[in-house]
């Protein structure tokens, strides 16, 4: 499209007569080179901590338009220029940073890069999350008892293929481990 470069070059004015005709463009020098490695660092952790949040807030329940408050606990002044960012992503009230937090037992946490980021639980929304998850531990409950009384009759178990019996078995396990989540989740909100 050489019609169109020419086209601009010489509306926008970038050079004298035509771009054909003009030097190469100078070599720009990087300011650090060196940190350039460190900054993309920074950026994935930067990205993997929303991320993290992001998820935190949606196993919670919390709806993503509503503004809650995050705590990361770290102590990193690198970080601390970038809290207005992590604050629009996240869609937070606002994000503090905190090296020395210590979370009430029950609350949501995730482990990232930059180091554990907690969700916070205001007292009215405990109740809704205490409620949230009684309803979570009893459709899990009903579910591991489906899965088990399958697993207990002889029947199905004798007459289905071993890949179906020991998919109900997979599923019990990962039952059990979910309920044990919730129910020591419900246990820190007490």
């Amino acid at each position: 499209m050489p019609h169109i470069t020419e086209e601009l070059w010489s509306l926008l004015e970038l050079g004298e007569g035509s771009i054909q005709f003009a030097e190469l463009p100078k070599k720009i020098p990087l300011d650090d080179v060196r940190d350039l490695a460190g900054k993309r660092q920074l950026v994935s952790a930067i990205y993997q901590t929303i991320q993290a949040g992001r998820n935190l807030r949606a196993e919670s329940k919390m709806p993503s338009n509503r503004k809650i408050r995050f705590i990361l606990r770290i102590d990193e002044k690198l970080i601390s220029s970038q809290i207005s960012t992590l604050t629009r992503l996240l869609n937070a009230e606002n994000v503090e940073l905190n090296p020395e937090y210590q979370a009430p037992a029950g609350s949501p946490v995730a482990v990232t890069p930059l180091g554990e980021i907690f969700l916070t639980v205001v007292a009215a929304d405990r109740a809704g999350e205490r409620q949230r998850l009684d309803k979570e531990i009893a459709r899990i409950e009903a579910e591991m008892g489906s899965v088990s009384a399958k697993l207990r009759n002889k029947s199905f178990v004798d007459r289905a293929p071993a890949a179906v019996v020991e998919e109900h078995r997979q599923r019990l396990k990962g039952f059990t481990v979910q309920l044990e989540k919730l129910k020591h989740a419900r246990e820190g909100l007490n």
